[in-house]
């Protein structure tokens, strides 16, 4: 018995050997689960590694397809029904059924040669024609001919270029008893020392910042014209007169842009040449002061500290873009800040663009806002007042604003949001509350495509004279472009209201005449006529005479 329990506890090596088999089998299938997690994990991370880079494709091609528009594609806004129309959107100011528009039937009349040009503010000179001595008989009785009246023609002509020199010719006087001498008093110029008068300085200005052309192509006009005049001189004497005016007309124009109730702000880059970096021009639009007065500032950066120092005493309505530089001025308690919804459309559009897809978030979006500018533009012509705007806009805007908001929200989370329609419905998310707040006030617009359009001038002048030279120019060519414009907002002729001020220039100087009262939209027009009819007499004069 002994024996046989001894025989039981010796190593049995078939049980040894099941029991290591299995064993093995069981760490190699953990082995195999942890495998399998391993390969899990790695596919989970494999997808969303290829679905971020399926994003970044997508993002890149639409950066590609963007920058192809921008080389090649249109550069206008009015595409795949993005442009504004009022065809097919009526509205009902008095909740009364609309009433059905009959258009009579008409003859069409003779179709007009083209558009009568008003030649009535201009010189004229007469060109008599008659026949010669040996034709002023009768062909059939040989009897002399009597005149018996005349057949007037027009033909507007252009004269050459006319440079000339006014000499001015000072009278002496003497007493033969005490030798007293005395002069006649000479006609103070604009810049006592320079040989331009207050005309030639006025052409030049009004060439550069008006019409856009560089000095140098200025220089080369006068050169054709049998005037040497180097482009650097047509610049010192550009400089200088902004050096006269600026401390006299900029304090001026400044106070009556700032005590305006509504501003429009934008800002555009220009490049500095002795800085060697971007510069910025900084503009102010004031669109119910007279007919409109734009002011420009030169400034090295495009930091919020330029917009706060000049609003500083601003108190009232300012609109402006998305630009966080205007964020701190938007939350004073003093001012009431308003977005553009023209900003956000151009995002969308910029999506439209690229996709082509009528069918798209993008073309939706564009179509809801259509009818808020078209009541915008029924307003406009119509003349409404700014209270009949701010009705008119709670009852017919702000139902269709009030659907876009959720619309906006559910279709964030349908797209990336670094992709370009992302964006797009990001940036009018954020702006939201700028945006609708035009519809409580009816002197603000929907946009700031008022402030833009003063810029616009800007962005022609600077394909052509490329650069500003530095500081102290840029300034000064900020003061030209706001004279300017502003004279033309104002239904001014630049060129007789910049020799106008020239020639006051000495009288502002010593306070014989205020330069509030010499402003765009201050100044008295009869007086502006009277200066131009004197320079039309002066030339005809001087014609007379060559």
């Amino acid at each position: 018995m002994s024996d046989f329990l001894l025989s039981e506890q010796e190593p049995n090596p078939w049980k040894e050997a099941y029991f290591a088999s299995k064993i093995e089998l069981a760490q190699a299938v953990q082995r195999i689960q942890e495998l399998e997690q391993t390969l899990e994990a790695e596919r989970e991370a494999s997808n969303l590694k290829i679905a971020s880079l399926e994003e970044k494709i997508a993002i890149l091609q639409e950066e590609v397809l963007s920058m192809l528009q921008r080389l090649f594609g249109k550069k206008s806004e009015v595409q795949l029904g993005e442009a504004v129309a009022t065809d097919n959107t009526e509205f009902n100011f008095n909740n009364e059924p609309s009433p059905t528009i009959t258009v009579s039937a008409h003859t069409r009349g003779k179709k007009s040669c083209g558009r009568k040009i008003d030649t009535s503010r201009l010189p004229r000179y007469k060109v008599y024609h008659g026949l010669d001595a040996t034709e002023q008989a009768c062909r059939h009785c040989h009897n002399a001919l009597e005149k018996m009246g005349e057949d007037i023609s027009e033909q507007l002509e252009v004269l050459p270029k006319l440079l000339c020199v006014v000499e001015h010719v000072r009278y002496k006087y003497t007493c033969r008893t005490c030798c007293s001498i005395v002069m006649s008093p000479k006609p103070l110029a604009p810049l006592p020392k320079a040989l331009a008068g207050g005309s030639l300085l006025a052409d030049v200005i009004i060439n550069k910042y008006q019409y856009h052309l560089p000095l140098y192509r200025q220089s080369k006009i006068f050169a054709s014209f049998n005037a040497d005049i180097p482009d650097n001189t047509l610049g010192n004497w550009v400089m200088q007169t902004g050096d006269e005016l600026m401390p006299l007309l900029l304090p001026c124009m400044w106070m009556a842009t700032l005590t305006a109730k509504y501003l429009q702000v934008d800002e555009t880059p220009v490049k500095v040449q002795k800085a060697n970096k971007k510069g910025y021009l900084w503009t102010y639009f004031a669109p119910h002061v007279g007919k409109g007065l734009v002011m420009f500032e030169f400034n090295l950066t495009r930091s919020n500290t330029v917009p706060q120092e000049r609003l500083a005493n601003f108190k009232g309505l300012l609109q402006t873009d998305g630009y966080s530089g205007y964020n701190n001025l938007r939350e004073r308690c003093d001012i009431t800040g308003f977005g553009c919804l023209t900003h956000a459309r151009r995002k969308f559009a910029d999506v439209l663009k690229i996709t082509r897809n009528s069918a798209g978030v993008a073309f939706e979006f564009i179509n809801r806002i259509k009818p808020l500018y078209a009541l915008e533009e029924l307003m406009r012509e119509s003349n409404f007042s700014f209270h009949s705007r701010k009705r008119l806009r709670q009852k017919q805007a702000w139902p269709l604003l009030k659907e876009l908001l959720p619309w906006l929200k559910q279709q964030r989370t349908k797209v990336p949001p670094k992709s370009k329609l992302g964006q797009a419905i990001t940036y009018t998310l954020n702006q939201w509350r700028y945006i609708i707040a035009y519809l409580r006030h009816g002197m603000a617009e929907i946009d700031t495509n008022w402030v833009e359009n003063q810029i616009r001038p800007i962005a022609l002048g600077r394909k052509n004279w490329l650069f500003m030279n530095n500081e102290d120019s840029g300034a000064i060519n900020a003061f030209w472009y706001s004279l300017v414009l502003s004279a033309m907002l104002n239904g001014l002729n630049p060129r007789i209201y910049i020799h106008y001020l020239l020639m006051n220039l000495h009288n502002m100087r010593r306070q014989y005449v205020d330069p509030m009262t010499l402003l765009p939209h201050t100044i008295d027009p009869l007086k502006l006529r009277l200066f131009e009819q004197e320079q039309i007499a002066f030339a005809k004069q001087v014609l007379d005479s060559s």
